[in-house]
């Protein structure tokens, strides 16, 4: 009987946790750290600079996903695309939809969902095809031309809402309070 009820107050009190914490709204300083910092991710790995990064992880064998069940396997540029990067991003960007618009934020909020939905797309499409290059061994000079192309059908645009973010961010930042250097 005394087991039970302490089993119905710890019971308790972890719902009462919970609902705290669901309940705390976040501050300016993790806005901006969900829809900006997470945003530099996608200019670092933009174009071939995600796929140098491949090569890195494969040649010091990090090139690695996990199963459902936690079990580790050595991943092909495809696999890793598909089970780590994409939902990774997929992640970043349902983090950021969550967050609570008002109108302070809501400027910034919209242009980080619309820059990362924009990104998601070519990884799923563009970043697909040149990562099944590299795993049927097409040649680097065959792989550099589709990534050419890539660029040139969609680098203005990524700069663009990339810019656009920049501004948001920065009119948020400044109306916030929170310290933001861009480099």
């Amino acid at each position: 009987m005394l087991e039970m009820k302490r089993i119905k107050n710890t019971l308790k009190i972890i719902v009462v946790l919970m609902l705290f914490v669901s309940c705390q709204k976040e501050t300016p300083q993790r806005v901006v750290e969900k829809t900006v910092l997470k945003a530099n991710l996608l200019a670092a790995n933009y174009g071939i600079g995600y796929f140098e990064q491949l090569k890195e992880l494969q040649k010091n064998e990090y090139l690695k996903y996990y199963d459902n069940d936690g079990e580790e396997y050595a991943a092909t540029y495809s696999q890793y695309l598909h089970r780590v990067t994409i939902p990774d991003l997929e992640r970043s960007l349902r983090d950021i939809q969550k967050l609570e618009v008002n109108e302070d934020s809501k400027e910034l909020i919209s242009t980080s969902i619309a820059l990362f939905e924009y990104c998601i797309d070519f990884y799923k499409k563009d970043y697909a095809e040149i990562a099944y290059m590299y795993d049927e061994g097409k040649t680097q000079q065959e792989i550099n031309q589709l990534i050419k192309e890539f660029k040139a059908k969609s680098l203005e645009e990524f700069k663009e809402k990339n810019l656009e973010l920049d501004e948001a961010a920065k009119k948020y930042a400044e109306k916030k309070g929170v310290n933001l250097k861009f480099v």
